[in-house]
Order: C-alpha cells, then sequence, then structure tokens
C-alpha cells in the first residue's frame, strides 16, 4: 500500500513527465480505463496552466496566434511546471523559454514582449503596500544620506528591453494594426518602468541614466554607492522622480556603503 505522498508522487509523475506506471496501479476502471483516467487529467493540467499563461501574456498570445501560443505552452510547462498552487506566480521564465524556442525565432521582439508582460502581471498582483514619501526621509541625518537603502515597491519592476516592446505591446493590446506596422524596431532599447499606480498599470519610459540608477535603489544598493556608479546625474531630481511615482516602500541605513560622493540634499 502507498502513502499518500508516494500516490500523489506518481500522479504528479503520470500528469507531468507522462509516466503512467505506478499511477495506473492503484487506480480503480470503474467502466474507464487507468489510462484514460490518466489521459483527462493531464489534458485538465495542461489547459488549466495554458490559461493561466494567456490570461498573464496576452499580447504574446495575439502576436503568434492561438495555435502557436498552446505549442510554446506545452513545451514550456514539460520544462517548467508550476512549484505552488497560486497559478499566479507561474510562467515568470516564458521570455526565457521563448528565447530558446526555435519556432520563435521568426519573431525576436517576442521575448522582450513576454519580459514586459510579465512585469504587467506583476504589478498587477502584488501586494497593496503604502508608497514611501518624501516627508518619510525627513528624519535622516544629512550624515547618513549616503547609508539610505531604499525598499522597492512590490509593484515596480525595471525592464531593459532590446526592441520597443512597450509600443509593440499597447499596439497590440489596442488592436491598432497601423501603430504596429509603424514600429521601427530598430529604435534602440527601452528601459522601462512599470508599476500599479490609482489608474491601474502603468509603464514609464525612462532615461537610461536614471533607470540604471533606479534599478540600482531598487535592488538594494545604499544611496552612495549608487551614485558613485552613476557620476553626472542629478541625485535630487532623479530621486524626486521616482519618490512621487512611488518606486519605493520603505527604507533602511545600510552599515557600511564604502567611499561615496558627497550628497548635501535630499528632496
Amino acid at each position: 500500500m502507498l502513502s499518500l505522498r508516494e500516490l500523489q508522487d506518481a500522479v504528479r509523475r503520470s500528469i507531468v513527465d507522462r509516466d503512467d506506471v505506478d499511477a495506473m496501479a492503484h487506480i480503480v476502471a470503474d467502466g474507464i480505463a487507468p489510462r484514460e483516467r490518466l489521459s483527462v487529467y493531464r489534458n485538465t493540467f495542461a489547459q488549466t496552466l495554458i490559461r493561466a499563461l494567456r490570461l498573464s501574456y496576452p499580447a504574446v498570445d495575439r502576436l503568434v496566434g492561438v495555435e502557436f501560443f498552446d505549442v510554446a505552452a506545452r513545451g514550456f510547462i514539460a520544462q517548467q511546471p508550476p512549484r505552488s498552487s497560486y497559478l499566479d506566480e507561474f510562467g515568470g521564465d516564458f521570455a526565457g523559454f521563448l528565447e530558446r524556442f526555435a519556432p520563435a525565432a521568426s519573431v525576436p521582439y517576442l521575448p522582450d514582449v513576454a519580459r514586459l508582460e510579465w512585469a504587467v502581471s506583476r504589478a498587477l498582483h502584488a501586494a497593496d503596500t503604502p508608497v514611501l514619501t518624501i516627508a518619510s526621509l525627513r528624519s535622516v541625518d544629512a550624515a547618513d544620506y549616503a547609508r539610505i537603502r531604499f525598499v522597492r515597491h512590490p509593484s515596480v519592476s525595471m525592464v531593459r528591453t532590446g526592441y520597443p516592446a512597450d509600443l509593440i505591446w499597447h499596439a497590440v493590446l489596442m488592436d491598432d494594426d497601423a501603430a504596429l506596422a509603424a514600429i521601427d524596431l530598430s529604435c534602440g532599447p527601452a528601459c522601462l518602468m512599470v508599476q500599479r499606480g490609482i489608474p491601474g498599470v502603468e509603464v514609464d519610459r525612462v532615461d537610461e541614466t536614471v533607470w540604471r540608477f533606479a534599478r540600482a535603489l531598487c535592488s538594494g544598493c545604499p544611496l552612495g554607492s549608487a551614485l558613485d556608479d552613476h557620476p553626472g546625474i542629478d541625485a535630487t531630481t532623479a530621486l524626486a522622480g521616482l519618490l512621487r511615482q512611488g518606486c519605493f516602500a520603505g527604507f533602511s541605513l545600510a552599515s557600511h556603503t564604502g567611499p561615496v560622493q558627497p550628497l548635501t540634499e535630499l528632496p
């Protein structure tokens, strides 16, 4: 007699790995053959995950069509089945899969669009966390400005794409074929900040220097070190803009930052 855990593992191998041997031995036929029963579960499992991916990647779905998307989704599911029952978290590396998926090579911007769409999905489902305000920093002594380590707001993602993924994404979702046809795919990289605002998810283009500075801060780099790594940036203006946009949810003071540029004022 198998334990519950052993039986669950056998069913998982059947559904995910298509290895029916162990599971079939413990299924009562009752009018339907064990292999057919497992096939029903396997199909339900696949269709549920394909629908979850389609909800997270609507522009990718429209760009390639239902049949292509289903084939790609099944390939992804086979390689990276979900590790959680919370399906909003499933599909984070779909962009990476598409980069390796040979049939997608004819749509070179597809992984970039997928990368943007995952950031949008994360923003939609992020915790409803209050944003850090400029006033919250007034208690920090000027001598400690360089030690400020910001906490990225959970809805914020910094995305850099080689193709103008934001323009493609918007044109596809708006069903604007003329705008899609007019996009210059060689216009250079897009540095994007994705977050959930009051009207919904916002996708904003950001100057590359500011984007790199913001990414460093969102990654936990102390303010002084981020300034050292981005010489010439107007720190007060850039930081004020990031705070107004709700980029951060909190801050702490780092114990050590190394040699840093002097920072005399905050926004």
